[in-house]
């Protein structure tokens, strides 16, 4: 059994405020690596297999709020599909969710600074997901965005990191 099926099925009845027939929250969090400690969730991706916006000039000082970073994100081999694949999962997934009275279901992006990559999957799922299942709360959270917001600095990516 996975993680994800494991705590899927250990949430029993009356966790959270979730109702009977109620739709469950989805939390989308993004997050960097090099920065701590992946969150706690369901699901958690990598993401580090598409190309580092940070290497273009352009983008670096944009995150994965910003419609560029998002278009070249999205524009590579295999991320419009990567998507559509854990939209489809969630189809299957949030009826179930409902039955089992389910409160809360996260899914956390990671790659290694948290600000392009993670963030854009981020935003690009939770508006599909709010696009498709209307009755469900999408709760976004960007950890390093949050974090650059009160101040800390979050760097750049290591060279290690695919480009």
């Amino acid at each position: 059994m996975s993680k994800t099926e494991s705590k899927v099925r250990d949430s029993g009845p009356g966790e959270g405020n979730a109702s009977r027939n109620a739709c469950p929250s989805v939390r989308v969090i993004s997050f960097g690596y090099k920065e701590g400690t992946p969150p706690a969730a369901n699901a958690t991706f990598d993401v580090r297999f598409l190309k580092n916006p940070y290497w273009v000039e352009a983008l670096r000082p944009m995150s994965g709020l910003d419609v560029p970073v998002q278009q070249y994100v999205m524009d590579q081999n295999g991320a419009q599909q990567f998507i559509d694949s854990i939209c489809e999962m969630l189809h299957s997934l949030i009826p179930l969710l409902v039955e089992k009275e389910v409160a809360e279901f996260t899914i956390a992006f990671g790659c290694t600074g948290g600000q392009h990559r993670s963030a854009t999957l981020v935003e690009i799922l939770s508006n599909r997901l709010e696009q498709r299942f209307p009755s469900t709360p999408v709760v976004r959270f960007h950890r390093e965005l949050s974090r650059a917001t009160r101040g800390t600095d979050t760097g750049g990516s290591s060279e290690e990191d695919a480009r």
